[in-house]
């Protein structure tokens, strides 16, 4: 996978994030988002996450 955003359709970008359990993902932002503005959405996103098994999951 590319470390540069990649660039999408219609002003996107596909970024390479961290979420806080250590994991590693791809999220889509707006282009030319910052890569930490991207980290922090994807916290952001992790954190309204359902618990695994819960009532809601």
């Amino acid at each position: 996978m590319p470390e540069e955003p990649t660039p999408g359709r219609l002003g996107m970008e596909a970024r390479s994030v961290k979420f806080p359990d250590g994991s590693r993902g791809i999220i889509l932002v707006k282009a030319g988002t910052p890569q930490d503005e991207a980290d922090l959405i994807a916290a952001q996103v992790w954190a309204e996450l359902p618990e695994p098994g819960g009532p809601d999951a």
